[in-house]
């Protein structure tokens, strides 16, 4: 890529996930173990804080933290101990914190109504099960572990004592994996609540049993029974799919070794209830009350049986959570659920009613709107710029831009925005794809001509011209300190030109432009496209070349621009614009309401965070797109990087590749990430032959 900006510069683009969150500043901060899983794409489960704070004495409640926390890693999930510490909502707790938390006296016990007090008091507070919802909702964790969850007391058909865990369940997305709910509390009624709020039990083994936290059994069967961890992950996976915003409650029977006397238990709840009627003791109070004559009638045994269902759970979320996870990365996304998805050599088709990506926005659709193409052997046509890129790597300490001469490592390889992106698709394609540009009768025409022969169209050589050149200078620690670029070439790729090769336009499934094109061929050539309703990706290449499409008000469907493209596109099309910059996501995603009235599908590449795609829910053109469908992609590291080149334009043509196959999105973004890896550990801009079997995995 001529502008040295490969988009997956130092990224490792293989084994990818995904994420998605509401596009607004969180009130919360990440540990920097969670903002890593989240970067990573990797699964993390949620923990609440009162069980630290309220739930067993110090220091057992700090050694039971610690050790849930370590059986959650060592299923392969980050932790993410959730409590608010000095007013601040922190999801993920280092070792300093959780000790801080386990010692710490008067924290307050934080559910749904306390939240905001105690954050605006910029106090402590545990979070309850309903608090710890609030806050995977916001982070976008669909995983919860905790021991039981709160539920309908004793005689609330009187007292209207109904736990706000219950009412939270049925406004959340979040998988609460607990050992059902206390015997203290009227299990039936429980059950029924959360029927009524729409919130979906099921029991976790082989028995359709509903545990009662202490005892395997309450008596009561839950509606529902998973078997294990992946098919609990297909129910959340399901749910998902089908945005039912409510709940899911996965009961798992405490360990048979630890579960207690179901009579011993019944009978110290009893004499409790009894014993707190005679005190006055109401309210709030009645359940610790409760909770500790269960420890004394139990001689301790209680909490041992607690600590090891606290235990039991944590494994089991993070099972649910890693199965999940994999549910969501793209190497699963076609064996999910078998829905939808008929596979035959080299191509993919997808029903497109069905969706297989969580997407938050404002209304929400997901890949309905999925463009299908008829790509029976027609060749893909690429319109833009090719030119040679040579590189001098100075080998001193320090570049002198004084007219010195310093010793350098000089390399040549192809490059130009659409040839690298027409070279790319000719490879994974098998050929089945034409580039239209401008080049010389030199030796640099000669030399693009024989990288890819047949890849560029009859009528492309200019006589007397000089084909298009990139030279960058780079200093001893890998940094460009210079770029020339002699491109005047470009201005010859003429809608005469075009029209010569009208026919190639008229046949393609797709038509690729990149920015350096001249803006009467450009519009000349979206007329065409639009006229015969032909799909057009369009590379910006730069912020100045960004906005060419626009001046005509045409529509196209593909645009990949980076944030400073995509702020010179919004700033033409609305000079009025002004974006608050409370973050990235949130910019994008104002940035694009403006742009997507002309532009059906945005890929927002984002340098080492990967890139975000947005839509319009639907395809009516706007002043102003209210409901978009927005997807974060992150990318992970890659410590060994040859050359950044051609990593953006080879994560363009993966992404193509992809779509042309009727590929989910998703998809096709695992396909871009990998060609750009590949582009990355090698020195040319574009792979002289891909791994297609690593390509095949991606689908």
């Amino acid at each position: 890529m001529s502008r040295l900006l490969g988009i997956m510069s130092r990224l490792q683009l293989t084994g990818f996930s995904r994420h998605t969150r509401r596009y607004s500043a969180l009130p919360l901060v990440y540990s920097e173990d969670v903002r890593r899983a989240k970067a990573d794409g990797t699964p993390i489960v949620a923990l609440e804080s009162t069980i630290i704070t309220h739930g067993m004495p110090y220091p057992k409640n700090l050694e039971t933290a610690r050790e849930v926390e370590d059986i959650i890693r060592n299923q392969g999930a980050t932790p993410a101990t959730i409590a608010i510490l000095k007013g601040v909502l922190t999801v993920g707790l280092t070792k300093e914190q959780l000790e801080y938390l386990a010692k710490a006296k008067g924290v307050i016990k934080a559910s749904r109504r306390d939240l905001a007090p105690i954050m605006a008091g910029q106090q402590d507070g545990a979070t309850t099960v309903a608090g710890t919802i609030i806050a995977t909702e916001l982070a976008d964790i669909p995983v919860f572990v905790t021991g039981g969850i709160g539920g309908v007391h004793r005689e609330g058909e009187h007292t209207m004592d109904v736990s706000a865990d219950l009412t939270e369940l049925g406004r959340c997305k979040t998988l609460v994996v607990c050992s059902g709910v206390k015997s203290i509390l009227d299990i039936g009624r429980t059950l029924e609540f959360l029927e009524t709020q729409g919130v979906t039990v099921c029991s976790f083994g082989e028995s359709n049993d509903f545990p009662a936290f202490y005892t395997t059994s309450s008596g009561y069967h839950a509606p529902n029974r998973v078997t294990d961890a992946l098919h609990a992950a297909r129910i959340l996976y399901a749910a998902r799919q089908l945005r039912l915003s409510s709940g899911i409650v996965i009961a798992v029977p405490v360990p048979e070794k630890y579960a207690m006397d179901s009579k011993v238990i019944e009978t110290a709840i009893q004499n409790a209830l009894v014993e707190a009627s005679k005190q006055g003791i109401t309210g709030k109070e009645v359940t610790p009350f409760l909770l500790a004559a269960v420890s004394t009638a139990t001689g301790g045994a209680s909490l041992d049986a607690n600590i090891a269902l606290i235990k039991n759970n944590a494994k089991v979320g993070a099972d649910i959570a890693v199965q999940f996870q994999k549910l969501r990365n793209v190497d699963n996304l076609e064996n999910a659920f078998n829905i939808g998805v008929s596979k035959s050599p080299g191509k993919c088709t997808t029903n497109s009613s069905r969706r297989f990506h969580t997407s938050c926005a404002v209304g929400i659709k997901g890949e309905e709107n999925m463009i299908k193409y008829n790509d029976l052997g027609g060749d893909v046509l690429v319109i833009g710029g090719a030119n040679v890129d040579r590189t001098y790597r100075v080998t001193e300490e320090s570049v002198q831009l004084d007219g010195s001469t310093h010793a350098c490592k000089t390399e040549q390889c192809g490059g130009g925005v659409g040839r690298n992106i027409a070279e790319a698709l000719w490879r994974l394609r098998g050929g089945r794809t034409r580039l239209l540009t401008a080049i010389g009768d030199d030796a640099d025409g000669q030399y693009i001509q024989n990288i890819a022969p047949g890849l560029i169209l009859d009528d492309c050589i200019v006589k007397s011209a000089r084909t298009a050149k990139y030279a960058a200078v780079f200093d001893a620690k890998g940094e460009c300190r210079l770029g020339l670029g002699d491109m005047d070439i470009h201005n010859q790729i003429t809608v005469e030109l075009v029209n010569r090769h009208i026919n190639d336009l008229k046949n393609a499934p797709l038509v690729v432009l990149d920015g350096n094109i001249p803006l009467t061929t450009m519009d000349y050539v979206l007329g065409i496209c639009e006229e015969f309703q032909k799909p057009v990706f369009f590379e910006p290449t730069d912020r100045r070349k960004a906005i060419k499409p626009f001046h005509g008000k045409h529509s196209i469907t593909y645009a990949s621009p980076n944030l400073m493209e995509l702020r010179a596109m919004a700033n033409f099309m609305n000079p009025d614009i002004n974006v608050m910059k409370t973050n990235e996501l949130d910019e994008v995603v104002e940035l694009s309401k403006v742009i997507l009235k002309c532009v059906r599908v945005l890929i927002v590449t984002r340098g080492s965070k990967g890139a975000i795609t947005i839509k319009r829910i639907n395809n009516k053109l706007e002043p102003y797109v209210k409901e978009l469908d927005v997807q974060v992609y992150p990318a992970k590291i890659l410590n060994t990087v040859e050359n950044v080149s051609g990593a953006g334009d080879c994560f363009a043509s993966g992404f193509i590749h992809g779509i042309l196959q009727n590929l989910q999105e998703s998809q096709s973004i695992s396909i871009g990430f990998e060609t750009a890896k590949q582009a990355l550990l090698i020195k040319e801009t574009v792979p002289l032959k891909f791994n297609m079997s690593r390509l095949k995995n991606q689908k």
